[in-house]
């Protein structure tokens, strides 16, 4: 943490080694988009390094601090796209081919819909736990709160998706 805080090239470079990944996955779990997700990452990155001297604390935090910048461009992203969705055109070329998606995510369209469906405070819960793989402490450190807060609101969520995923196997047999 202290190469950070005096800017290290290499702190930065180990930092981003061990949560690039798992912080894309999170972001794309939020906004379904990997763009957007890659984009966010680097935006979390640009204001460690505009923020880094005054950062306290351990590497859990780091990672809490990272994983809470990329939560907050993803509700921004959000909201910006609740307000102003945006029009698909049938004139723009498709360029590249868009990497794999997070294991689970996108592998099966019914849990893609049935987390489209859920809160995003609700995608984030189930992202940071299920995907990030952290736990009740760690999620409570990214969305504020207390880890019993964490673990009920993980509970609902499941609730939420697994009622969500039931009504689409009903409706599809």
């Amino acid at each position: 943490m202290n190469g950070i805080r005096t800017r290290s090239e290499t702190a930065f470079a180990t930092a981003y080694r061990h949560t690039s990944d798992p912080l894309a996955s999170f972001a794309n779990g939020m906004v379904r988009d990997t763009r957007f997700a890659e984009d966010a990452v680097q935006q979390a990155f640009l204001e460690l390094v505009q923020s880094a001297p005054t950062i306290k604390g351990d590497g859990r935090s780091l990672r809490a601090w990272l994983f809470r910048s990329v939560r907050f461009t993803c509700l921004d992203e959000l909201r910006r796209r609740t307000r102003r969705p945006e029009q698909l055109s049938a004139e723009v070329p498709e360029v590249g081919v868009e990497p794999d998606l997070p294991q689970g995510l996108d592998a099966d369209p019914d849990l893609s819909a049935a987390m489209a469906q859920l809160t995003p405070h609700q995608r984030t819960i189930l992202v940071l736990r299920h995907v990030a793989g952290m736990d009740g402490n760690e999620i409570a450190d990214v969305v504020g709160g207390n880890r019993v807060a964490v673990y009920a609101a993980n509970r609902r969520a499941e609730q939420r998706l697994r009622t969500l995923l039931d009504r689409t196997t009903e409706g599809g047999r």
